[in-house]
């Protein structure tokens, strides 16, 4: 496809500024390994529409210059951002640079990355003869140039440097913007190296005024589907609106990560000068939407390709004069439309609701979309095969469908498939049904196939309900005017088995709740609300559950700066696995004329429908139920006529919260993260399959750990020539024994003789390792259970660790060195334990830069029981880890 836009001798001033943009989408690459994407291509041309279009970000379309597939090549880039860019703008212009497709890593030649890697994007001709991956340190150069010329900049990238997926192409609904790291000597791509640290995926040089908006960070990574960057579609979402002040990037940064977690569990990272307004651009009056084109028995609409347009999306219709917050305030709305049918960029939509006082529809209105499309309400089930390991067998699979269609409600979300979906059934080694999520975690385990049908329906309407955006004029704005945030619940709620310490997050931010810790939602009301708002919230849960508050049902009035705590009974909740998945909570504020009951959001339709409707509650129930929207008969007046809000604040439990310091040594929490790490829980690792290699090697690497009076067995080196392991452990154990006893002491072969190794005799290829191990050096995707052996060459000696958490750099081993004193005030503590990387974040160092990897060995029999499912994390180990009365699950 030929470059848009990008003819250099061509550019339009607007008031003696010039906007200036660069757009990449790369979807096709001429590397046949490489593989292609279909979203990249569409994400460029929505922001081309977002910049050039009506009531867009007022961008000449001579000043913008997209490059997509063919045209998006290494050099071409190069050019256009030199020539389009660099050359154009002037003090005080406006440059934009987007780019969207995949992202990768390779060695660092230098010292400027902390993890050992540059991040890298990759073009249309990357790794193609003699073309490398474009690496972060030239984008910063580049960069750095055209910030001499004007400090209004802006970059985003929707890609990632990260190697983390999610399921298989085939059997997930989404995909990952990421491919193999790229072999630093010569462009290739690389069987080299596992990736680096899990850091954003790009972080600019520090240049006052850029603002860079990255599609993930923490090694998650960036995803599409149905052809479009998730990142972008929620990016589209919240551009597109307008207010009576000027949108800024810090508004931006607080309303996207919602939206994308209806659909993803990627994070988004935003770095800069977040109080600028967006692109610039101050003076927007209308929100980018849909224009009405003719009147008749159905709407006709056309305009942009926004997301959530399609069947079932519901327009608010404005008179064609409207500006600023008016355009996102109900009661000046005309009516409201429901889209039947939908042809490339035109939609026909059946008018539900008028207001007579606003006049008749006609030709020129604004089209707002308020909710989206059915589709976005609707989940997609897969049904693993039975000739895949943990696969249902397939009379078991047609049980469920009949089931799944046989329920009133779960028939309308949820549509079983044996091809890609957002979710995934199968079997644990039980036999019982295991549903996991699109992040590729166990989300809910079933003991009866009954529950099935009611659970999956309960996923679809939390996946619909995160997709929600308020309606606030110009009295409220969301992730603002109600702050939210959770905090822990008073000491006599708390339970023996709490563990780790409650870091407090700020409002309205992710809340890291330690495991087993109880806590309740705390509301505020900001001061600048122009009314008093009725609040109510819905804890969404990530195996399916749905909370109301308040539970009483009784009305909660704040007043501006009010604040109120949801404490009473059944209001007050406890951190409970999964572990490491994103919950979230939904605060709503409506007018007092505007009640809604919140708590039948947690019921069935049935029940729904037998509640009188009106207002938003009304139009949030037909929202919640597909194909119901457009077929309703005509309100007498609009659906909704006050403005209202919501916020949303995310949470996840983590088993071993932030790593902090045991309190029994008497040191107070710290903000920078140990190298030892005390007190470390295992569970959340251990397969449920007991009779697993890896649940039983596992098993006694942690009694090593514990099985001393502090926190396990010291380190030495010696002739292990005792009478008894005991014995012998109590004199101390090195690190290559200590793999060898974790082995042989669970029943598993270690080589051919079960002979102890050490780590001079763990590497090369002659060594006894390849017996029961295969190598896995250069495997981009590192496993817990690999074991990874170093070598310091000039010094002789070695070390060797077993991988307990590939993505938090966590390993076990007998370590003779411990980096905990440069940040806390104690005394080192070596022997067996588990440590995390972090003064060297890369497995290819460890406790020095000369003690570098010599190899990595990935036991057979682990990697059999990860093909069939057998070695992968479960959760009975956690079921009982909240219990005091089960000895919080420890046996």
């Amino acid at each position: 496809m030929p470059a848009i836009g990008c003819d250099p001798d061509r550019f339009v001033e607007t008031d003696g500024q010039r906007r200036v943009a660069l757009l990449v989408g790369v979807g096709q690459y001429r590397n046949e390994l490489i593989p292609d994407l279909k979203g990249p291509p569409n994400d460029a041309r929505l922001i081309y529409d977002l910049l050039t279009g009506p009531n867009g970000y007022g961008f000449p379309k001579e000043n913008v210059c997209v490059l997509i597939d063919g045209a998006a090549t290494t050099d071409a880039f190069r050019e256009a951002f030199e020539r389009l860019l660099v050359e154009r703008a002037r003090a005080q212009d406006v440059a934009v640079l987007f780019f969207a497709g995949h992202g990768s890593q390779t060695r660092s030649l230098g010292d400027d990355e902390p993890d050992g890697w540059d991040e890298t994007l990759l073009f249309h001709d990357s790794r193609v003869g003699t073309v490398r991956d474009l690496v972060d340190d030239e984008l910063n150069a580049m960069l750095a140039r055209l910030h001499a010329k004007t400090r209004n900049l802006t970059a985003i990238v929707d890609a990632c440097n990260s190697g983390t997926v999610t399921r298989a192409p085939e059997a997930g609904t989404t995909m990952a913007r990421f491919f193999t790291p790229m072999d630093e000597t010569d462009g290739s791509i690389g069987a080299v190296s596992e990736g680096g640290d899990a850091s954003p995926s790009w972080v600019p040089a520090s240049l006052p005024g850029l603002v860079a908006l990255t599609a993930a960070s923490d090694g998650n990574p960036a995803l599409e589907k149905d052809g479009r960057g998730l990142f972008t579609a929620a990016l589209a979402q919240v551009l597109a609106q307008v207010g009576d002040r000027p949108l800024t990037y810090a508004q931006v940064a607080r309303q996207v990560p919602p939206l994308l977690a209806a659909e993803s569990p990627q994070i988004p990272y935003f770095q800069g000068d977040l109080r600028r307004a967006v692109f610039g651009k101050a003076t927007r009056e209308r929100p980018i939407g849909w224009e009405v084109r003719t009147v008749g028995d159905r709407l006709e609409l056309a305009g942009p390709p926004l997301p959530g347009v399609g069947p079932g999306a519901e327009f608010r219709i404005y008179g064609g004069g409207v500006a600023g917050a008016e355009a996102h305030d109900p009661g000046r709305a005309k009516g409201t439309a429901v889209v039947v049918e939908m042809q490339g960029v035109n939609a026909w939509a059946r008018v539900t609701a008028v207001d007579a006082a606003r006049g008749p529809m006609a030709p020129g209105d604004l089209a707002v979309l308020v909710r989206p499309q059915d589709g976005y309400t609707q989940v997609r089930v897969r049904l693993r095969p039975a000739d895949e390991p943990g696969g249902l067998p397939a009379e078991r699979a047609d049980a469920l469908r009949r089931s799944i269609q046989a329920d009133p409600d779960a028939r309308l979300l949820v549509e079983p498939t044996d091809g890609a979906g957002d979710f995934e059934l199968s079997l644990d080694a039980s036999g019982r049904l295991l549903l996991r999520g699109p992040e590729n975690r166990i989300r809910t385990r079933y003991e009866r196939d009954q529950a099935v049908p009611r659970n999956l329906w309960q996923h679809a309407r939390i996946r619909a309900l995160t997709h929600l955006r308020g309606e606030g004029g110009a009295d409220f704005v969301d992730q603002e005017t109600l702050q939210a945030r959770l905090v822990p619940a008073p000491a006599a709620r708390q339970v023996a088995c709490a563990r780790g310490v409650w870091v407090q997050a700020e409002p309205n931010q992710e809340q890291v709740v330690p495991l087993c810790h109880a806590w309740n939602l705390e509301v505020t009301l900001d001061a600048s609300a122009p009314v008093p708002l009725l609040i109510g919230a819905l804890v969404l849960s990530s195996d399916g559950g749905l909370f109301a508050l308040p539970v009483d049902r009784q009305t909660i009035r704040l007043g501006p700066g009010e604040r109120h705590l949801f404490a009473a009974r059944g209001e007050t909740f406890q951190g409970v696995p999964p572990i490491d998945v994103v919950e979230r909570i939904l605060v709503f504020g409506t007018q007092e004329t505007n009640p809604v009951p919140w708590h039948l959001f947690a019921e069935e339709a049935a029940v729904r429908q037998g509640v009188a409707s009106a207002g938003l509650y009304r139009a949030l129930d037909r929202y919640l139920t597909p194909g119901t929207r457009g077929a309703a008969p005509l309100a007498d007046g609009p659906i909704e006529d006050t403005t209202w809000t919501l916020s949303s604040v995310a949470m996840r439990v983590e088993a071993n919260s932030r790593f902090l310091a045991s309190q029994s040594r008497g040191v107070a929490a710290i903000d920078r993260r140990e190298y030892t790490i005390a007190d470390f829980d295992l569970r959340p690792y251990l397969p449920d399959a007991r009779d697993s290699a890896l649940h039983q090697v596992l098993a006694v690497a942690d009694w090593l750990a514990r099985s001393s009076a502090e926190d396990g067995f010291s380190y030495k080196q010696h002739a292990w020539n005792k009478g008894s392991d005991r014995e012998n452990l109590q004199l101390g154990i090195d690190c290559s024994r200590a793999i060898w006893f974790a082995f042989t002491r669970a029943g598993w072969p270690y080589n051919r003789d079960d002979r102890y190794l050490t780590t001079a005799q763990m590497v090369g290829d002659g060594s006894p390792m390849a017996d029961r191990f295969d190598s896995c050096l250069g495997d981009p995707a590192l496993r817990i259970g690999d074991l990874l052996v170093y070598r310091d060459p000039g010094r002789g000696d070695g070390h060797v660790v077993m991988v307990i958490d590939p993505d938090k750099r966590i390993a076990w081993g007998s370590h003779g060195w411990d980096g905990t004193p440069r940040d806390l005030p104690v005394e080192p503590d070596t022997g067996v334990e588990y440590q995390k990387i972090k003064y060297k974040p890369d497995w290819r160092r460890w406790d020095r830069a000369t003690m570098e990897l010599a190899a990595c060995w990935r036991y057979r029999t682990f990697a059999e029981e990860h093909r069939t499912g057998r070695g992968m994390p479960g959760s009975d180990a956690l079921i009982s880890a909240c219990d005091p009365n089960r000895r919080c699950g420890n046996p």
